[in-house]
């Protein structure tokens, strides 16, 4: 991908769209990089601390592709009522109370503790260390270093190992029924392949109609923090149970 000023056509569009998605508008979405989409561009690389260029070229796309507001999600904005009156808030999902439901809390728990940590040089992290592992690839060990804390038994190097284990454990959902403590796997292309990516439900919620899931990932841009995806984003693969 390599679009700017000038440029037209389909990777216009989706750039248009990602941009607005994530909350900067880039004018009329019809494929015309013009100087209002231009302008949402340097925006949205200056706040993510890219090379503010006006370009869009591998590392903004892939940003924009994986920042968590892709398809539809937004980042929150506080209402603004015309009337005195409680601002609506997004309505949480709830299922069925579940044997693991301390452990679940247990992990999530763990895992709020490390929001923020960065990791070092080549991939150091304490969270390969502590499972005995050399520096690596980070979000499989994070999941497990959680999992483990809270007395599930998963430990793997690998986001597809941990969907791997969910499903000889019978605890796989694929793409439905999400609930806070569940693993998710990524694929960020689309296609439902390999899993590239693995973290942890936090929060499922709906907001205008449309039912979201809060995460907490590691080595989400080389640290643990917070996303937000549409439950049914093309870019997970899946749900599973820990328990």
């Amino acid at each position: 991908m390599l679009v700017r000023y000038g440029s037209h056509g389909s990777n216009v569009v989706k750039v248009q769209k990602e941009l607005r998605a994530a909350g900067f508008n880039p004018g009329p979405i019809d494929g015309d990089f013009g100087a209002k989409t231009r302008a949402a561009v340097l925006k949205y690389q200056r706040k993510y601390r890219l090379e503010a260029d006006g370009v869009v070229g591998p590392k903004t796309w892939n940003k924009l592709q994986h920042d968590g507001f892709a398809d539809g999600a937004r980042p929150s904005k506080p209402n603004k009522p015309k009337k005195p009156s409680k601002p609506s808030r997004p309505e949480p999902v709830s299922g069925p109370r579940a044997p693991g439901t301390s452990k679940i809390q247990k992990m999530l728990s763990e895992a709020r503790s490390h929001l923020g940590y960065h990791e070092g040089a080549g991939n150091r992290n304490k969270f390969s260390k502590a499972l005995g592992r050399p520096p690596e690839p980070w979000c499989a060990d994070f999941v497990s270093y959680v999992a483990r804390k809270a007395g599930f038994k998963v430990n793997t190097a690998s986001a597809q190992g941990v969907a791997n284990y969910l499903k000889s454990h019978g605890t796989w959902k694929g793409k439905h029924n999400p609930q806070p403590g569940d693993a998710l796997t990524f694929r960020w292309d689309g296609s439902g392949g390999w899993a590239d990516h693995v973290g942890i439900v936090e929060k499922v919620f709906k907001q205008n109609g449309r039912t979201y899931v809060q995460t907490i990932e590691g080595n989400s841009g080389d640290r643990v923090r917070r996303k937000v995806y549409p439950a049914n984003s093309s870019v997970i693969n899946g749900y599973g149970r820990m328990y």
